[in-house]
């Protein structure tokens, strides 16, 4: 009995269709791509119910004749090329012929259309890949196309869409895409009959991104200038490591004008950031990659979002070397400055200066002194007094450091030579000894085989972390003296919207007070004086990547970052002078911490050297009887 048949046309269209249309955001990018090739300057996007109901895609391009209109929805139709070898020189976004077709064979599509040297459009309306209805009508020089009800004819396709939120997020990231690449393309983007973005023709990728993101990325920005080598040239801008994100939906890699999507690239981005962001943060990057048509395959799949380099090394070698430079450059031109700055504040005058301050009646941090409430007056000495009357740190908090649960300090002392009491018995039971502290910033400690630099800071910060973490059941909220307005995007504001009851549940009361903003009239006690606006937004990118938000999860994750941003406002600083005591005690209470190899950020919070490494700087070997007589 036959068992092998041939399907029917329509099936075959319609699971061949899978492999360009997957989600709303698909149809878009090749919608786009049309438009882009058509020459256009001003594309609108229209999107409902995240383009479930209704993607809507209108354009100034240059339009399509009556009879490329009936054509271009005909399988392998296309424009662009004439045989397999027109791949090497391909200038164009679409060469398929395959994506019209395939959203027609899905999906409802009206397609309007208009060239200049005609009076009147085109239109079409399409249902399952066949024409229902042709007919003339008004329209401007340019093209509309209306896709709706998509999958309503696939259930079994229908049912793997995502929620709204999801779906939205990829229009956004294809949107935001082209955007960057095409500066001097106009685009706006409507959700549900709202204004989302409105991206007017601009100069350049870093006037863009203040377009689409707030101006916290415009400011770390770093331009990369145009670079070639090697036959490859690259140009775009990246973020300073000062800014960094919890996911890639900042990076964006273009490679012959197409937005792609390549691991090893990424890796070899993130590679140039070594050692500058904290762990699992990640950097925003607009990368433009420009090489021989001969040298890349953009088509390896049907979406062409991927592509395959001839030599991926080369590309990727010299990618991680411009961020790298880039990076480099620009630390170097901060320092520049900051020297500037130095010499011209030493240049002026040395004479001591009146200063009135006021002091309050508080527990310092790590001494005890009396305050009064009234001002005080004291002279600020000249330089070279003030080197020689450094104090140990004294910064007023409730959280000090003399103050940890963990064998408190006796009466405080200055003196930083190593005492009997700085002997002690480290997590690993093996005695330590505390040397002092390098540049007041590193506390550094003797093992038997080891030296050990600890960040005063990351290690403080950890520990008041862990501290402030084991009140996470009671939240008490505050109601704002002056209520704090928080500008955020119109998708973070939705975001926010659908979480209402969550934000509430757990100590921040707002309202909307505008189309793109927030007044948050009341904040959990925790909160207060601390970044409310980075915590927020935070919290809303961690729920725009999680499908489904569980309170208690949620719960979690706001207030560590809460803690977190407390901890590192109290924690000691770099360049605080401790005292042994004070150094001791971050030492031995951070030693009982499970996590205590990061901050709450994710820097390191210490780094060692073994006494063999030191042995070999030295060219030294002790187990050699020779080395032992040269002492």
């Amino acid at each position: 009995m036959q068992k092998i048949k041939i399907l029917d046309p329509q099936e075959a269209i319609k699971i061949a269709a899978g492999e360009v249309v997957e989600r709303p955001a698909h149809i878009l990018k090749e919608l786009i791509e049309n438009s882009v090739d058509a020459g256009a300057t001003e594309i609108i996007i229209y999107s409902e119910q995240a383009g479930k109901k209704l993607l809507k895609v209108t354009d100034n391009g240059s339009g399509m004749s009556p009879e490329d209109a009936l054509l271009c929805f005909t399988h392998h139709a296309t424009s662009k090329i004439n045989k397999v070898e027109d791949l090497d020189t391909i200038a164009t976004y679409g060469f398929r012929g395959e994506a019209l077709a395939s959203i027609t064979s899905v999906a409802n599509v009206t397609l309007i259309t208009k060239t200049a040297d005609v009076t009147s459009a085109t239109k079409l309306i399409l249902q399952q890949n066949n024409i229902t209805k042709q007919e003339s009508t008004a329209h401007p020089t340019g093209t509309t196309i209306m896709v709706q009800d998509l999958f309503a004819n696939i259930p079994a396709r229908k049912k793997f869409l995502k929620s709204h939120d999801t779906e939205w997020n990829a229009i956004v990231t294809i949107f935001q895409a082209f955007c960057l690449r095409y500066p001097h393309i106009h685009f706006k983007l409507f959700h549900d009959n709202k204004l989302s973005y409105n991206c007017p023709i601009s100069h350049d990728i870093v006037q863009r991104s203040a377009q689409l993101w707030s101006n916290n990325l415009h400011d770390h920005l770093i331009t990369i200038p145009t670079t070639a080598k090697n036959n490859i040239t690259v140009h775009g801008a990246i973020s300073s490591s000062h800014y960094h994100r919890y996911n890639r939906n900042q990076m964006f890699i273009f490679v012959n004008n197409r937005w792609v999507k390549n691991i090893e690239l990424a890796r070899a981005i993130i590679k140039g950031y070594q050692n500058t962001l904290p762990p699992q943060k990640y950097p925003a990057v607009i990368i433009s990659i420009e090489i021989d048509s001969t040298e890349v395959d953009i088509n390896i799949h049907p979406k062409k979002e991927e592509v395959k380099f001839l030599h991926p090394g080369i590309v990727q070698k010299f990618i991680q070397e411009i961020i790298t430079k880039a990076l480099s450059n620009a630390v170097t031109n901060t320092l520049t400055q900051n020297t500037s700055k130095q010499t011209i504040i030493q240049q002026q005058t040395k004479q001591p200066v009146t200063q009135v301050t006021s002091t309050f009646d508080s527990t310092d941090s790590f001494q005890t002194s009396n305050h009064s409430l009234s001002p005080t007056i004291k002279t600020i000495p000249n330089q070279n007094s003030l080197l020689q009357s450094q104090k140990p740190y004294t910064k007023s908090s409730s959280t000090a450091i003399d103050t940890i649960p963990q064998e408190p300090f006796a009466k405080q002392s200055t003196n930083k030579s190593v005492t009997k009491e700085t002997n002690q018995t480290i997590y690993t039971q093996e005695p330590f000894s505390i040397v002092g502290q390098f540049k007041n910033t590193y506390i550094i400690i003797e093992k038997s085989q080891e030296i050990i630099f600890i960040d005063q800071h990351a290690a403080h910060e950890r520990i008041l972390y862990e501290n402030y973490k084991k009140d996470f059941t009671n939240v008490a909220t505050v109601q704002l003296l002056f209520p704090h307005i928080i500008k955020l995007t119109n998708h973070d504001l939705t975001v926010i919207k659908n979480h209402h009851s969550l934000f509430s549940q757990h100590g921040i009361i707002f309202e909307q007070f505008s189309e793109t903003e927030l007044i948050i009239q009341a904040t959990p006690v925790s909160l207060q004086n601390q970044a409310i606006n980075e915590i927020i937004t935070t919290t809303i990118h961690w729920i725009k990547e999680h499908e489904h938000v569980d309170e208690q999860l949620f719960f979690k994750k706001l207030h560590e970052q809460i803690h977190a941003q407390k901890a590192c406002k109290t924690a000691c600083k770099a360049g605080d002078t401790l005292s042994t005591e004070q150094m001791l005690n971050i030492v031995t209470t951070l030693m009982t911490i499970e996590n205590r190899f990061s901050c709450p950020h994710g820097r390191p919070t210490m780094w060692n050297m073994s006494l063999k490494e030191v042995e070999k700087q030295f060219h030294r070997d002790y187990k050699s009887k020779k080395n032992h007589d040269l002492w």
